[in-house]
């Protein structure tokens, strides 16, 4: 009775660590199932992250509205942009301006937009971030990418009846610049790539195919029209004239005792130049609190260009808090902070 009790006991003892088992494997197959589906959905929502790009904003019902001189209809977005571009360009545009001066104009104000600090131009003023690659978010938040730049470029180009295309090269990566029309040429206008910090350096203002267009950024040339213009490309109508190499660092030394930034030096006579003299040149001339960089070389209308940026460390955007703010401050720190023992050990 006792042998047959026992019998019994370690069968249900056996039965209920087999049933333990199969419950202990049907558990981590749910989970395993579970993670599985949630890693496939995470690794769907990455991928789809790590390759999509941003939509180009299609101003068409602004411009519409500008040009109608009436916002009805807009919502509370487009309403901002026509009320955005009445007051500028009634500030900026003047009726004797040639189309040039009337884009560089618009180019000046939208590059302040994201370069220039002040109390009214904080990036943290607006929290429109999530906007930053449309027009409006620029505008409103000053805090912009790349395609935010180049839509909100063309927003002031079209009102100004100024033929202007997005380029947007998705190819390697995500960039999104302007071509501009001007008289018969086009022109590529890049504001995210500007190298000015306070004030713009047109580096990137108008350029041709031959400054611009090295292959970085692929984009469709069956599309965008062949940028050949130069008449009105900034760097080559500022450039300086040098006789020879030796007569480069004369010009880049002027430059910076005016405080420019950029510095595109004409070379008449090329022998013996190559980018390590034209690197050598940068690397020996001072800048109190800087330095000269050798940004390239370019060739514009058979003619060699050389680009020098003049850099000075302290040539920032930082805001300086005012004296009377840190004044409130440093009493409400001394307050707050009276009672704190500095030799404590945490």
């Amino acid at each position: 009775m006792n042998e047959n009790t026992n019998s019994k006991g370690k069968g249900l003892k056996t039965a209920g660590v087999i049933i333990a088992i199969i419950v202990i494997i049907l558990l981590i197959g749910m989970i395993y199932y579970q993670n599985s589906s949630m890693i496939g959905k995470m690794d769907k929502i990455l991928n789809q992250s790590s390759s999509s790009t941003h939509e180009i904003y299609d101003d068409t019902k602004v411009i519409e509205a500008y040009k109608n001189g009436s916002k009805e209809g807009l919502d509370e977005k487009e309403a901002f942009l026509y009320d955005t571009l009445n007051e500028v360009l009634g500030e900026i545009i003047k009726d004797d301006m040639t189309v040039y001066e009337k884009e560089k104009a618009a180019y000046d104000w939208v590059f302040g937009i994201t370069h220039f600090q002040s109390d009214s131009l904080d990036p943290m003023s607006a929290g429109t971030s999530s906007d930053n690659y449309t027009p409006y978010g620029v505008i409103k938040g000053h805090n912009a990418i790349c395609v935010g730049n180049a839509t909100t470029f063309k927003l002031f180009m079209d009102a100004l009846e100024i033929p202007c295309m997005i380029v947007h090269s998705t190819e390697s990566g995500e960039h999104a610049w302007d071509v501009v029309q001007l008289d018969d040429d086009w022109y590529h206008v890049d504001v995210t790539f500007d190298g000015g910090s306070s004030k713009p350096s047109y580096s990137n203002f108008n350029l041709p195919d031959s400054m611009k267009d090295d292959g970085t950024w692929p984009y469709d040339h069956d599309v965008i029209p062949a940028c050949k213009g130069t008449k009105y490309c900034y760097l080559f109508m500022n450039a300086k004239e040098a006789d020879d190499m030796y007569s480069i660092p004369k010009l880049i030394a002027k430059a910076r005792d005016k405080g420019k930034s950029y510095v595109p030096v004409i070379v008449k006579d090329t022998k013996g130049l190559n980018s390590t003299v034209a690197q050598f040149i940068a690397n020996n001339i001072l800048v109190e609190n800087g330095e000269v960089y050798y940004e390239g070389v370019y060739s514009v209308e058979g003619k060699t260009i050389l680009l020098y940026h003049v850099s000075k460390y302290d040539d920032d955007n930082s805001a300086v808090i005012p004296d009377d703010v840190m004044e409130k401050f440093t009493a409400l720190f001394e307050k707050y902070n009276q009672n704190i023992n500095p030799n404590t050990d945490y």
